[in-house]
């Protein structure tokens, strides 16, 4: 899907005041990472290294893990792609509703596709070569445990499933799989930099996986798809990892009381989350008009999440930003219940 995601604010010819349509997060880029950049500028003139090997060796002692097991990525996205090109024709399990390039990667490699409810991942029969599932998930920020997740890998040796951790920084309740690499073969993580250190426009991610697995997937990935800026980006990120990571207790603590805010209100219930970021259903099926309304008359942009399979036009997602951004939601809410 090219178009249908977040932060699709190019559609409106607005200056926002405040962007909740994207699960990034809320206080932008570090300004220490930008200065970096900055500096790193004329490294665009040269070609990145063809793998970004430089980077996967960081990340692999961040992680206490060898190089082998980490490939760099432009953006998760093209994790999902390159992981589907090692399964064409075969069969595909997705936890729905959830993020849709999972389903767009599988039909481009003509999977056999079935979904199920993602709340319902760890009480579901699996017969199928991939299963998919988002943790903590997006749109809704529901999550399972690591021994929720270690039961699966031992109940279903064969069938191989991708845990996507783009927002796993985003909550306290759960914990990475990282761990269970050592323990199972059936086991692929995708990890992204571009919400938790707000460079979405940089690209870039990486695959936690088996070095058997990460050579299958290297066959299929095209040189240099990761920019030298981004690249750069990396290294500084896990360089200083401590140092510019965010406050996240304080982003959890804004979303926790922007929920109540919302539910508070007449025609919007909250769906609980332990995320920054979380589904709002709507009384009426509005979602489209009520994004236009916020976007055009009060200059805010939120996520129409009518196009998740599994919802319609009663919902739309909601992620969090700092409390006077938060304000300014709650007041045009107010405004659009008496509209």
């Amino acid at each position: 899907m090219i178009y249908g995601h977040g932060d699709d604010g190019y559609r409106y010819a607005t200056d926002f005041k405040a962007n909740f349509s994207s699960n990034v997060w809320y206080e932008r880029t570090s300004e220490k990472l930008l200065s970096h950049l900055r500096e790193h500028l004329p490294a665009i003139a040269n070609y990145p290294t063809p793998n970004a090997d430089e980077l996967a060796e960081k990340i692999a002692s961040h992680h206490q893990l060898k190089p082998d097991n980490i490939l760099i990525t432009n953006g998760a996205t093209e994790a999902f792609y390159l992981i589907a090109t090692l399964f064409y024709d075969k069969k595909a399990a997705i936890g729905v509703p959830t993020f849709s390039e999972y389903e767009d990667a599988c039909a481009r490699n003509k999977m056999h596709l079935r979904y199920y409810k993602r709340v319902d991942l760890q009480h579901t029969n699996f017969e199928d070569d991939l299963v998919f599932a988002c943790n903590p998930n997006n749109p809704d920020g529901f999550s399972t445990t690591i021994l929720e997740i270690r039961a699966l890998l031992i109940k279903y040796p064969d069938t191989i499933f991708v845990i996507d951790e783009a927002y796993i920084d985003f909550t306290v309740q759960i914990t990475s799989c990282i761990p269970l690499l050592e323990e199972f073969d059936n086991l692929i993580i995708v990890k992204s930099l571009t919400k938790l250190f707000s460079i979405p426009g940089l690209r870039l991610g990486y695959i936690v996986c088996n070095p058997e697995t990460k050579s299958r997937l290297q066959h299929s990935k095209m040189p240099w798809s990761v920019n030298a800026m981004a690249i750069e980006a990396g290294k500084y990120i896990f360089d200083n990892y401590d140092t510019i990571y965010p406050n996240m207790e304080i982003l959890l603590t804004y979303s926790k009381t922007l929920q109540k805010q919302i539910d508070s209100l007449n025609h919007f219930t909250v769906i609980p989350s332990e995320t920054n970021y979380f589904l709002v259903q709507l009384k009426t099926p509005d979602a489209s008009k009520l994004k236009d309304y916020l976007a055009y008359t009060h200059q805010l942009l939120i996520r129409d999440a009518s196009n998740f399979r599994g919802l319609d036009k009663h919902y739309i997602r909601i992620a969090s930003q700092d409390s006077k951004k938060n304000e300014l939601l709650i007041n045009a809410l107010k405004e659009w219940s008496i509209h």
